[in-house]
């Protein structure tokens, strides 16, 4: 192996086209120190990762969120028509690749956040939130 060579591959940034392709590739310890936020739910809805990098971004805290349902216990803020009812209509169409802005957050409820949306690999999809 030449001595400049690194088994270690690229990190993803935000706009990293396959982004959750991308994330799926790494180990969680890598995902928890990126500079956004990760939330992978199931097909039901339910968290199955949150990343230590979204906890800390959002100020949201420790608590442990896996296996709860995502709209109604984690984020009910985003239970609405512009959030949860956009990703719902763009998978109903197979069109799951989002981009789009969302107003709110645990540590400042005015904040902007850069959200994108696409599917995960073993079904249900990803949430990655960037705070400007």
């Amino acid at each position: 192996m030449d001595e400049h060579t690194s088994a270690e591959p690229a990190l993803p940034d935000f706009d990293t086209p396959a982004l959750a392709r991308a994330i799926e590739a790494l180990p969680p310890s890598v995902v928890d120190d990126l500079p956004f936020g990760a939330i992978r739910l199931g097909v039901d809805g339910t968290v199955a990762y949150y990343s230590a990098a979204e906890r800390r971004l959002s100020g949201s805290g420790m608590h442990d969120r896996i296996g709860l349902d995502f709209f109604g216990r984690v984020a009910p803020c985003m239970d609405n028509p512009d959030f949860r009812g956009r990703v719902e209509r763009a998978s109903a169409a197979g069109t799951l690749d989002l981009e789009f802005t969302h107003i709110g957050d645990f540590g400042d409820r005015h904040r902007e956040l850069t959200v994108r949306i696409q599917p995960a690999s073993a079904g249900g999809y990803w949430i990655f939130l960037r705070r400007e």
